[in-house]
């Protein structure tokens, strides 16, 4: 994850690599652009979007401010290097116990948005089935109505004439409903068995769950 590129890189710079420190301030920059994206939703990715989200960031695990002290620490490393003033291995030391709960939180973190955007996917695909059963209920009616004319315009003879052309109207509308829902009932399945390498709908805006990594 980017969390540990940057104590990586920080402890190379912190061993005199130059190249290293360039390396640690662009992951730092990426690193909390992506934070504050994350929690706020600006650009493309969704923000504190769900209560479980809620929670994790500023509930209990107080997410949101382990992150923000991360970066402040990293920061502050970064500068006491870039100066050579003599507390930077302090700094650097007291990044290096940062390290690994906050790989932790962030795999939690990673694990809360896939869970999350699984549930948005699969509510989803439970609305596209259940309109397409409402659509199938409607379209059955409409043939039994459209038959039931067919058979009182056929009785009434010559005086039917006019109800028949109704009828077959409304067999055309049938006909385009019975479209749409093929086409509805075709999107679902192909929901739920995408191409391998493809994103669902619900999911190609953004790829919170991997934006740490």
């Amino acid at each position: 994850m980017l969390s540990q590129r940057i104590v990586l890189h920080v402890l190379l710079a912190s061993y005199g690599d130059g190249a290293a420190l360039m390396i640690v301030k662009d992951c730092l920059t990426t690193f909390a652009q992506t934070h504050a994206d994350l929690v706020s939703g600006d650009g493309p990715l969704t923000g504190v979007f769900s209560e479980a989200l809620h929670k994790l960031y500023f509930g209990t695990r107080n997410a949101d401010e382990s992150i923000r002290r991360f970066i402040a620490q990293a920061n502050q490393a970064v500068s006491c290097l870039e100066s050579g003033m003599t507390d930077g291995r302090e700094k650097t030391d007291a990044l290096v116990v940062q390290a690994t709960p906050l790989l932790e939180l962030l795999q939690e973190i990673t694990l809360a948005y896939q869970q999350e955007m699984r549930s948005i996917e699969t509510a989803s695909l439970k609305r596209q089935s259940d309109i397409a059963e409402q659509l199938g209920n409607i379209s059955m009616q409409a043939n039994i109505v459209a038959l039931n004319a067919r058979i009182a315009a056929a009785r009434a003879g010559q005086f039917g004439r006019e109800f028949a052309v109704i009828t077959t109207v409304l067999a055309d509308i049938i006909k385009e409903m019975d479209q749409l829902i093929h086409s509805v009932v075709n999107t679902h399945s192909a929901n739920e068995a995408p191409p391998r390498g493809s994103v669902p709908p619900q999911g190609r805006h953004t790829r919170a769950d991997r934006a740490f990594q």
